[in-house]
């Protein structure tokens, strides 16, 4: 089983992530954190459909170039409470990259995040280098305050195999605190929907959770919006109350998270 591995490169500030890269869930046990990458497309609805039907939290890594073209998707990846991870600008190649050409391409895809959702202030919690190849991009991560995000499952719905394909290795691959690499962007992505929305209930079934990734340092702040108890929500609304994330069973108003388990149900710590 893999395990954080650790760089020597320090935190830039006390309490903030730091150069390690993280190949793990923050829970242990029977838990794998989902994360999808190269998105938004118009395979990301599904999608969210599919973690809001059975009450998951992803991760979800941005390409900068892709979050202008679907800046209602960002709105809604965060309005549902998942986590939110910078994968470049246009899927770069880091390897090679100088140090300020990395650090460019970061604060440019934040930024391009950032103005999708609304929110000058979104957390984003996480970075991911495309291809895995890192360069000297874990530390110029963490002093933007993204733990590095590796993965440990990868199910290569990337190269055209059909769902079951997809489904076979998934099954085959997956183990206690795994982080699962998979694709809501760059091709056509209905079979990785396909093979999720016949899996996740499986798994469920099995006794597995699922979980975010662990972060380096720091704290892990809320994306979904703050529940407000004069406001009325749908079926399937999340919101943050008390640090967690509840998801409305159905219409409510006045009902408390956390106190009215009956209407929210609890979909975990941020």
């Amino acid at each position: 089983m893999l395990a954080t591995v650790v760089t020597a490169l320090p935190a830039t500030a006390a309490g903030g992530p730091t150069g390690d890269i993280v190949y793990r869930t923050r829970g242990d046990g029977r838990l794998l954190a989902l994360t999808f990458d190269d998105g938004p497309s118009d395979y990301t609805p599904a999608i969210l459909d599919l973690l809001r039907e059975q009450r998951i939290r992803a991760t979800f890594c941005l390409l900068g170039n892709q979050v202008a073209a679907h800046p209602e998707l960002v709105r809604r990846i965060v309005a549902d409470g998942h986590a939110i991870c910078n994968h470049t600008l246009q899927h770069e190649d880091l390897a090679a990259k100088t140090p300020e050409e990395i650090r460019s391409i970061l604060v440019t895809t934040n930024d391009a995040i950032r103005q999708a959702a609304g929110d000058p202030n979104l957390p984003i919690r996480y970075f991911r280098a495309p291809y895995g190849s890192w360069g000297a991009a874990p530390g110029i991560a963490a002093s933007l305050g993204m733990s590095s995000l590796a993965w440990t499952v990868d199910p290569q719905d990337w190269d055209g195999s059909g769902a079951e394909v997809i489904s076979a290795r998934l099954s085959t691959q997956i183990y206690p605190t795994a982080v699962v690499l998979s694709h809501d962007g760059g091709g056509d992505r209905a079979p990785t929907v396909a093979a999720y929305r016949g899996l996740i209930p499986q798994w469920k079934a099995a006794g597995w959770g699922f979980d975010f990734p662990a972060v380096t340092g720091g704290g892990f702040s809320c994306t979904a919006p703050a529940w407000g108890r004069d406001v009325s929500y749908v079926g399937g609304s999340r919101v943050s109350s008390g640090g967690r994330v509840y998801q409305a069973n159905w219409w409510v108003r006045v009902e408390k998270p956390g106190q009215a388990p009956w209407v929210w149900a609890d979909l975990g710590a941020c």
